[in-house]
């Protein structure tokens, strides 16, 4: 169960690296991730491979393209950097923020793998950075994709050649430094190539341990019987987070013929031994803000124990594809699916003690069970016209989820609700090449969006709205002698997701409160951004508006100190401008990736604050946040290879609330292959090598600031063994003849 704490620890941890414009968005919005395995669209004309300009050079290179960058991994140090998810981090255009890879200025993107969107988060640690070919980076991506998208990533794997069986194996162990968990994981990747069938499947065991420590303190000022009183909290809190799981896939590939492939993909997901245990100690100062000296301060203590149970009935997802050309017409259609079904069982004992002696005070229980389910298909059409090419197409998303929540022992009602959201879009996207002029692509999406909340124990609490929308987006881009320069413009929209509108009302603690809000709006993002590439040498500059911006707020909830956190619409619009300046330069054995950024936002508010003469007072967020990415690797004779990474953010402000403190993270990796083609293959990591990768941030509602400290635990020792065999077996049988004369010749 998601309480407020954790959510702010969340929030605090995704700012990592960098500061996103969507940074908000994606803490309130951390529900879903997203799959693997197709075959690429080659043969199929696309536009982009109009505004294509190649930089020459050695590997890696990065190049324009439209209004994206693509980097080439293959044969490039990046290539061999352990995990997707480890290599994503020093693409130029991204970063490492904490534990995620995220695009410079937009957050976690949407991927995409052989042009399949990938729906389980976890499988850029399944997928090996060996095994990628390219990755494309989209910082503006047009009407062909979901108008909540701000970023999409590419990956195209490395095509694999001839017939036969093959497999790769991993074996790997994250050792906690700090707090001494253990976690071992192993895939195992099996492969059948005969003629034009591709048949695959994947086996994944895996643990995961983690401890958040936080240390929130909270200071609320409330008028109490006509008089002015002001209670601090001062919390300690440790969430140990205990997972463990098993992944399993099957699918195949078929070419039918050189225009035409259909495939499948089924994916299970199971999870089990999973929990979170919490420890909170809270001691409460109620203070008498006044002349009469003869009030004593009132201290109350407060700890309780949580144990959190949660189980996964069932978690499946799948897609299924053809790709294929009719005379000049494209064909790219796509169907998925996505159901799971999670219980989660809480019990909490509290203490009137800090250090939780004595007998407790009280037990609570709380019981959440959510079910949802997806069904989604993608149509595009393409055809060239004039000197480029149209496209369109529509996309259609149906979503049921339900959700039921109950607490023993505490005055708050259980819910009982349901949710269902319908997509229909239709969108259509013309591109096309302008001798001396450049590239062009203008797109625009229609999206009508229904939403249907119902509250199956009070009805009147139910509500029914639908959204009807346009998102236009253009783009342009020209090469100048070496330098490429694309320029997009794009409307953009963020929705709440289904945590964020449920109504349900959970208990956190003694003095907490957490619920939704129904009433949420969507929230609109104007964007203007502009791209320079000058071989290895790249900048990235983007304009952000966004009206009706999703953050937490918090509410008195009685006269005793209660403080109710809901989510709620920024009335003003936030803006932000940002600047990120990337350089990828290779040096014999030595290749680099330094990117500085600089990200400012705009906002102001006038907060009611009982303390002030007028009852309000006005503050502003404008100091600007810098980062900077030093990731440095060193290839070296025998297949050794060493990489020094360091992720470094400043103090700043980010829409509505303050990171009041930088943060560091230090990663060392060594790394040693053997065999052909380097077949096996060892790597040891360490992470948050100088332990400062903390986050302090500020919140402030005015008659109530939080102020929070966290630890972040990724103080880790990472072991992995890779095992690759017939990776890419070639499959010509001829043994050849005249061998000893063609030895001579």
């Amino acid at each position: 169960m998601k309480t407020f704490l954790s959510m702010i620890m969340l929030l605090a941890g995704s700012t990592g690296m960098m500061a996103q414009s969507t940074t908000e968005s994606q803490v309130m919005q951390s529900i879903n991730n997203q799959m693997a395995d197709s075959i690429p669209m080659d043969s199929i004309f696309r536009y982009e491979d109009l505004a294509e300009v190649v930089v020459k050079g050695t590997l890696p290179h990065t190049r324009l393209r439209g209004n994206s960058m693509v980097t080439t991994i293959v044969g490039s140090a990046l290539s061999k950097s352990g995990t997707a998810k480890e290599m994503l981090g020093k693409v130029p255009g991204m970063t490492q923020s904490g534990d995620e890879p995220q695009v410079l200025g937009k957050g976690t993107p949407v991927y995409y793998i052989n042009g399949r969107k990938m729906q389980d988060n976890d499988e850029l640690k399944r997928l090996r950075s060996e095994e990628i070919h390219s990755v494309e980076v989209i910082t503006n991506p047009g009407a062909l994709y979901d108008a909540t998208v701000s970023a999409v990533v590419k990956i195209k794997t490395v095509k694999r050649k001839g017939d036969g069986f093959g497999f790769d194996a991993m074996a790997a162990n994250n050792q906690d430094l700090r707090y001494g968990y253990t976690d071992p994981s192993s895939t195992v990747n099996l492969r059948y190539r005969h003629n034009s069938l591709d048949l695959f499947g994947m086996v994944n065991y895996w643990k995961w341990d983690t401890v958040n420590d936080s240390y929130p303190l909270q200071v609320a000022w409330i008028k109490k019987d006509g008089a002015l009183w002001e209670n601090t909290q001062n919390t300690t809190l440790r969430h140990d987070h205990n997972m463990q799981g098993m992944n399993y896939n099957l699918g195949f590939n078929y070419q039918i013929s050189r225009d035409h492939s259909i495939g499948m993909r089924v994916d299970k997901h199971d999870k089990f031994n999973s929990g979170v245990k919490a420890h909170i100690g809270t001691e409460m100062k109620e203070h008498f803000l006044g002349n009469n000296a003869g009030i004593a301060d009132i201290i109350t203590q407060n700890s309780s124990c949580q144990d959190d149970k949660q189980r996964q009935p069932y978690s499946w997802d799948g897609n299924a594809y053809y790709n294929g050309k009719v005379g000049k017409m494209g064909i790219d259609f796509n169907f998925d699916f996505k159901t799971f079904k999670s219980e989660e069982r809480n019990t909490i004992t509290e203490w009137a003690t800090k250090d939780r002696t004595g007998e407790p005070t009280s037990h609570l229980g709380q019981e959440q069970d959510s079910k949802a389910d997806l069904i989604a298909n993608k149509l595009v059409l393409s055809y060239p016209i004039w000197r480029g090419q149209l496209e369109a197409g529509t996309e259609m998303s149906f979503v049921t989820r339900t959700n039921k929540y109950t607490i023993t022992n505490y005055p708050l009602p259980q819910t009982d609700s349901e949710v269902k959201e319908k997509n229909i879009a239709a969108f259509v996207q013309y591109g096309c090449e302008i001798p001396v002029v450049g590239s062009f692509n203008a797109g625009l999406r229609y999206e009508h969006v229904g939403f249907d909340y119902t509250d199956n124990i009070d009805g009147e609490k139910s509500m029914s709205r639908f959204t009807d929308e346009l998102f236009p987006s253009i783009s342009w881009a020209r090469r100048f002698g070496q330098i490429q320069a694309s320029m997009a413009w794009s409307v953009k929209t963020v929705r709440p997701d289904y945590q964020m509108l449920d109504e349900s009302v959970i208990y956190i603690n003694s003095y907490s409160l957490q619920q939704g809000n129904p009433q949420l709006r969507n929230a609109i993002m104007n964007e203007v951004s502009a791209n320079m590439n000058w071989r290895w040498l790249n900048l990235y500059m983007a304009y952000e508006r966004r009206d009706h911006a999703h953050t937490m707020w918090s509410y008195i909830y009685n006269d005793e100190g209660v403080i109710l956190v809901k989510n709620i619409n920024l009335e003003k619009p936030v803006r932000n401008i940002a600047a990120f300046l990337s350089a990828s330069p290779s040096f014999g054995f030595y290749s680099m990736n330094w990117t500085a950024g600089w990200q400012k936002f705009f906002y102001s508010q006038t907060l009611a604050d009982p303390r002030e003469a007028s009852g309000q007072r006005t503050v502003e967020y404008k100091k600007p946040i810098m980062f900077f990415d030093f990731n440095n690797t060193f290839r070296l004779k025998h297949s050794w290879q060493f990489e020094a990474n360091m992720n470094i953010y400043t103090k700043g402000d980010v829409m509505n609330y303050r990171l009041t403190a930088p943060s560091y993270n230090l990663r060392l990796v060594v790394q040693k292959c053997w065999l052909k083609d380097d077949a096996l293959c060892l790597r040891v990591s360490a992470s948050d090598v100088l332990q400062k990768t903390g986050t302090k941030m500020e919140l402030d509602c005015g008659y109530y600031v939080l102020n929070q400290e966290t630890k972040n635990n990724q103080h880790r020792l990472d072991v992995s063994l890779r095992y690759t065999f017939n990776a890419s077996n070639n499959k010509y049988k001829g043994t050849g003849a005249g061998k000893d004369a063609q030895g001579r010749m």
